[in-house]
């Protein structure tokens, strides 16, 4: 389906409706003709003669001139006939004689006459005056670009210069100066010597020819340097110096000409026109309808002011009822402006109004007289797409429309007559369908096209295909029960989705009680039942702890409804025992079983080191940088690097870098031949040096490292090459080289190379000289090509083939001596051709033989990459996947559906299901994997139920331990819930001996724990509510949670101040309406006028130690809002506004509530003094037990208060810094 938008749907409206006069015996192809015509000269292009006989076309003529010093040779020039007199006369000047033929060969767009050329034909006994200041207007010319004002003040010279000597020259000329700062693109100047060329007119008292001054108005009304003032002072110009009837006939025809030419009416065009019109004595409602006829079918209308709807609405429906083809124009564009108060659903509403009363809405609703359409341009499918595409123009979702679900409904028997689907879904970024809309045309037997996949949410899609969650909060009148939606096959599908959608968080998540308004609907509750038993269904269906966590937590919105609108789902959840689970995960194998110690070590040891640098150094983070130096890694901090190859550490090394290097630029590292190349910033190069000559510092060329931070690690990597030297995907990188070559992706098998390339957007490995750098054709190695299937596609960017290095040989991935590696290929269908009957699958084969196969996509809609069998102690072989950085475990039966065992993240710590490893690096880096503990490993395989019970068991009774203990002290001290579950797991499992392993079978029972307890939690009935009082529900939700004034939202607010350099700033991505600057603001006025803050506790474990008489209030104030207190200066500016014509009515109220609630307390008040200050905090990173980065405290909304002085924390301003302090806004009044 197709998106579109207003603009889009004008421009083709305009394009297929000309001015009604010009309707008249023209064919559709004569009106595409007359448009491709008119773009081509607006493009600057010579047509052949004779192609248009449009005003605005002039003949290109060949005139040919001699020259006594040419002798034979004449000079040919290309002028339009316009232009052609003042040509001759300038080229005569210089003593060039034209001869007698001037051929007209094409049409071009006509000039104007400028300067000189207007007084070399007009007054050509005073022409030397005009061409003596040619050069000098050519000198500033080029001035005006980069010396405006001086180029200015030179103008303005030879103007004064010019003025004394022939003073009827000088409208040109200063309409040649405003050219030429419009050519430099300045179009203030340009105005402003446009208006100098009236002025003169005026003072002098000079004749005007109408024709080229109307000329002259509208190419500077299309350039942008016409001014509504300037216009409105040509209306005056007119009825002074012409006949009523007259100054009418030109304004009238120079207004005609600027919107045609797609200027829009400007808004107080209907006073001017009355004015004329009063003055000419015509009938001003005939001369209104005369106008709007000539108006409404130019591309301007639909940029028109508020005004002009208003003023000529009903002589456009007078119109309209007696031509047909305005009403088709009506209903072939939509107004970007409508309502005087600007609001979109008031414009919408009027706009539809209008089409009833002109009748352009019969073209909709009418059936046809015959097969055939009277009127077959006016598509009413086309036309409601377009305007649903219309009411998405400004905002993600449309809201409802009363009125366009009356048109709608008067629609349906036309819209079934024609059998034409409508598209309903529309939305450049979020393609959502407006749910009354579809479920009448359901009920109503009209055809609605189903949106893609990718518009509805299904696997990856941008949008949830309703806005839902606005629907159900919308009071507007005509909410539908949605019953033809449900029973619709694949909308009840998506709706279901929706319903799940509630409780994504993407905006559109419910509280509880909008939770009990979605289980208390007659259709959506039968739907979210559906929904919630799917997931319960999808919770007891999953093969590990982690589709566990990922079903409940689409669960977990739902909580206070579950049990009554889904109680079989609330029964699978009860009923479901996890330790099963556990058994199959232990018994598979977890990823602590494989290890590499000496980059464990290694990486703890440095890790450590950071840490203790972190706190020497102001708290500033530091952490562990890694490079990748395949098979090794470089681990580096601030001070040293080390080289971790797969057998053991290959190099240490202090790092010199010179004090002078800025400490926020992390150095790259390179790793060739035992060698460590060492390169950093400094003075905008790149300087390196070599570990074994680390005073030898040089420029470094070729590629370019990262100027701040460092690239994520990947699975792309250089290869050692036998004779030394390093194959980057250019020239091969030796120690001792001062240039580095490029760094692309390589494969390599042992006789040959190659590096990525593409042809044309598909990626191809290009067979690689290392030696040289050049490549050669697309080719693939021979393992690769073993993976080539008919009906599949192999996927290259996915494939990787790599030789054998010492270490490598007891890879996990599987090996055949030679190479390591995957090839990775899909099933590949041909256009139109059925997918196979049991589906798309992807699959990748090692080079031992083995292969791994899964779906594709999966059932959940994702799109993975499978890695291949990971071996693990005990002859276990999990299918292992890449889901975008992260590697998950499947079953080695797996079909796709139920989850992964385990998941860790690469280039990272792997989290909870990797707890016993420090750093898991890209799967490519994991063939220098090997156990850990064999024996541990071997126990694991065979766990069974009742040892899994019995660690389940311990491990939650340690939990328990823990929390009582914590709860009994107020300060604890012992050992920490870890530690004690790692010691029941230790009791359990006696033969795991290996530390690393122990720690990460405990986490994965402790997750399993989790898991239960989440589940218990999740059936437990919710607590009783609070008595409802604002005071109660303002300790949940916030001080004046519910104070919702009419224009007082953020959204009207930031576009109310949107004037000026201090307004509203902050942006809200999600649905519906906030109110909070308004609620900041009256809690703060609240404070600061001496009363306690009753919103939400503040957090307990947020420290707070009176010091030199400060207290801090219970309870916070809102502390999240768009930036306001940057308008505390502007607040006579603000008033200003609120009370300016000039103003929107919608923001004129949005203005008062602003001021209203800044008058409500000390903010506004001249007695005492508001400050804006800011709070610094150091963060401490000494307490016992804590590594890495120190958190910062959450102070945002306390209260601070020391006798008359309070101070209100407002907003958290980062920790940027090198100090790396936390920073926060406050007022501090007194």
């Amino acid at each position: 389906m197709s998106n579109t938008t207003n603009t889009e749907a004008n421009t083709a409206a305009t394009g297929s409706t000309a001015l009604p006069a010009q309707n008249r015996g023209r064919g559709g192809a004569a009106l595409a003709a007359e448009a491709r015509a008119a773009g081509l000269l607006d493009a600057g292009a010579i047509l052949p003669a004779g192609t248009t006989d449009r005003d605005d076309a002039d003949t290109l003529t060949a005139r040919t001139y001699t020259h006594t010093a040419l002798g034979d040779r004449p000079v040919v020039r290309l002028v339009p006939g316009t232009l052609g007199e003042a040509e001759d006369l300038a080229l005569e000047f210089l003593g060039l004689a034209r001869t007698a033929e001037a051929p007209i060969v094409g049409q071009v767009r006509r000039e104007t006459l400028g300067f000189p050329a207007w007084a070399l034909v007009n007054d050509p006994a005073n022409g030397h005056h005009a061409l003596a200041l040619v050069k000098d207007i050519e000198r500033l010319g080029r001035q005006a670009k980069t010396r405006a004002g001086a180029a200015k003040e030179g103008f303005d010279e030879l103007g004064t210069r010019l003025g004394r000597a022939v003073p009827h020259f000088l409208p040109t000329y200063y309409e040649q100066v405003a050219r030429l700062f419009l050519h430099a693109e300045n179009a203030t100047y340009a105005a402003s010597f446009f208006g100098k060329a009236r002025e003169a007119e005026r003072v002098h008292g000079l004749v005007v020819d109408e024709d080229r001054q109307r000329a002259v108005f509208l190419e500077f009304a299309l350039a942008g340097a016409l001014t509504v003032k300037a216009l409105r002072q040509y209306v005056r110009d007119l009825v002074a110096r012409l006949a009523p009837a007259d100054a009418w006939a030109q304004f009238r025809r120079l207004l005609v000409e600027r919107c045609a030419a797609g200027m829009p009416p400007y808004a107080a065009l209907p006073q001017d026109v009355r004015t004329l019109v009063k003055a000419a004595g015509l009938d001003r409602e005939s001369a209104e309808r005369e106008l709007v006829a000539d108006l409404i079918g130019s591309p301007g209308v639909v940029r028109a002011p508020a005004s002009f709807w208003a003023t000529y609405g009903s002589a456009l429906t007078a119109l309209a009822r007696a031509d047909a083809s305005v009403r088709a124009r009506l209903l072939g564009f939509f107004p970007e402006t409508f309502s005087e108060n600007g609001r979109d659903t008031d414009g919408e509403s009027g706009w539809l109004a209008l089409l009833a009363d002109s009748g352009a809405e019969e073209l909709l609703t009418v059936l046809p007289a015959s097969s055939v359409s009277a009127d077959a341009a006016v598509s009413p499918a086309d036309w409601l797409a377009r305007w649903e595409a219309y009411r998405r123009r400004n905002r993600a979702t449309s809201g409802r429309s009363p009125r366009t679900l009356d048109l709608a409904a008067r629609m349906t028997d036309r819209l079934r007559a024609d059998g034409r689907p409508v598209e309903l879904f529309q939305g450049r970024w979020q393609p959502t369908a407006d749910l009354d809309l579809l479920d009448l045309f359901l009920a109503s037997g009209v055809p609605v096209a189903e949106p893609d996949d990718g518009d509805t949410g299904r696997g990856h899609g941008r949008s949830n295909g309703f806005a839902l969650g606005q629907w159900l909060a919308d009071d507007e009148p005509g909410q539908r029960d949605l019953a033809a939606v449900a029973e619709h096959p694949g909308f009840r599908d998506l709706l279901r989705r929706n319903v799940g959608g509630l409780g994504d968080g993407r905006g559109q998540r419910l509280s509880d009680a909008g939770m009990a308004k979605v289980a208390a609907h007659p259709v959506l509750s039968v739907l979210l039942r559906e929904w919630l038993t799917r997931c319960a269904e999808e919770y007891t269906a999953a093969r590990g702890l982690p589709g566990l966590r990922i079903a409940l937590n689409k669960l977990s919105p739902f909580r206070a409804v579950v049990a009554d609108v889904a109680p079989e789902a609330a029964r699978l959840l009860e009923e479901h025992d996890v330790v099963p689970l556990l058994v199959s995960t232990l018994r598979t194998g977890v990823f602590d079983e494989l290890g590499w110690p000496a980059l464990d070590e290694t990486y703890t040891e440095l890790a450590a080191e950071a840490a203790t640098a972190s706190r020497r150094a102001n708290n500033r983070s530091q952490n562990v940088g890694v490079t990748g130096a395949w098979p090794a890694l470089i681990l580096s901090t601030q001070e040293r690097a080390v080289v971790v190859g797969p057998e053991g550490v290959l190099l240490r090394h202090t790092l010199r870098l010179p004090p002078s290097t800025d400490q926020w630029r992390t150095p790259a590292f390179r790793f060739v031949d035992g060698e460590l190349l060492v390169i950093w910033w400094e003075d905008g190069k790149q300087h390196g040096y070599w570990s074994h000559r680390p005073a030898e510092v040089f420029t470094v060329g070729g590629d370019q490292i990262p100027r701040w931070g460092r690239p994520t690690l990947t699975d792309e990597v250089s290869v050692p090459l036998p004779g030394g030297g390093s194959a980057t995907g250019g020239k091969a990188l030796h120690a001792g080289d001062t240039t580095l070559p490029p760094q692309r992706a390589v494969l390599a098998d042992g006789t040959g190379h190659w590096r990525e390339g593409h042809q044309g957007t598909e990626r191809v490995w290009l067979e690689y000289d290392p030696v040289s750098g050049t490549h050669g054709r697309a080719s693939l190695p021979a393992f690769l090509r073993s993976g080539v299937q008919d009906g599949t596609r192999l996927l290259a960017e996915h494939c990787q083939v790599l030789p054998l290095q010492p270490g490598l040989e007891t890879t996990p991935f599987g090996t055949d001596g030679t190479v390591l590696g995957r090839w990775v290929r899909r099933t590949a269908t041909e256009p139109g051709t059925a997918v196979p009957a049991d589906g798309g699958r992807i699959v990748a084969g090692t080079p031992d033989g083995h292969t791994v196969a899964l779906p594709f996509p999966l059932p959940d809609g994702a799109t993975v990459v499978p890695l291949g069998a990971l071996t693990l102690p005990g002859g276990s072989r999990p299918a292992v996947v890449l889901r975008h950085r992260s590697v998950e475990a499947h079953p080695a039966d797996t079909v796709g559906t139920g989850g992964g065992l385990w998941s860790v993240g690469t280039d990272s710590s792997g989290g909870n299901d990797a707890a016993g490893t420090p750093y898991v690096p890209p799967a490519v880096y994991w063939h220098a994997l090997r156990p850990r503990d064999e024996q541990g490993s071997a126990t694991l395989r065979k766990l069974t139920e009742a040892r899994a019970h019995e660690l389940f068991d311990e491990v939650a009774a340690a939990v328990v331990r823990h929390l009582n203990a914590f709860r009994a002290v107020e300060e604890y001290t012992g050992p920490s819930s870890q530690e004690m579950s790692q010691e029941a797991v230790a009791r359990i499992l006696p033969e795991v001996s290996d530390v690393r392993l122990l720690a990460g079978v405990t986490a994965i029972v402790r997750n399993a724990v989790d898991r239960a307890v989440a589940v218990a939690q999740y059936l437990e009935p919710p607590v009783p509510a609070q008595p409802v009082t604002p005071r109660n529900t303002a300790r949940t939700q916030g001080m004046f949670f519910d104070h919702e004034p009419e224009h007082g939202d953020d959204t009207t607010l930031r576009a109310a101040t949107a004037w000026g350099a201090e307004k509203v700033r902050g942006s809200w991505y999600g649905g519906g309406s906030r109110w909070t600057a308004i609620r900041q603001i009256l809690a703060v006025n609240h404070v600061l006028g001496g009363e306690p803050a009753f919103g939400p506790a503040t957090p307990s474990k947020v420290p707070f130690t009176p010091v030199d008489g400060w207290q801090r209030d219970e309870y916070t104030v809102p502390g999240e809002s768009l930036a306001w207190t940057p308008l505390l200066d502007k607040l006579p500016e603000l008033a200003y506004r609120a009370a300016s014509e000039a103003t929107s009515a919608e923001h004129r109220a949005g203005l008062l509530v602003l001021l209203e609630a800044l008058a409500a307390g000390p903010l506004a008040d001249p007695v005492g003094t508001v400050r804006r200050v800011e709070l610094v905090e150091p963060l401490d990173a000494a307490t016992p037990g804590r590594t890495g980065r120190p958190e910062a405290v959450h102070r945002l909304g306390q209260v601070l208060r020391k006798g008359p002085r309070t101070v209100v924390v407002l907003a958290n301003h980062g920790r940027n810094s090198r100090d790396d302090a936390a920073r926060w806004l406050a007022l501090d009044h007194d």
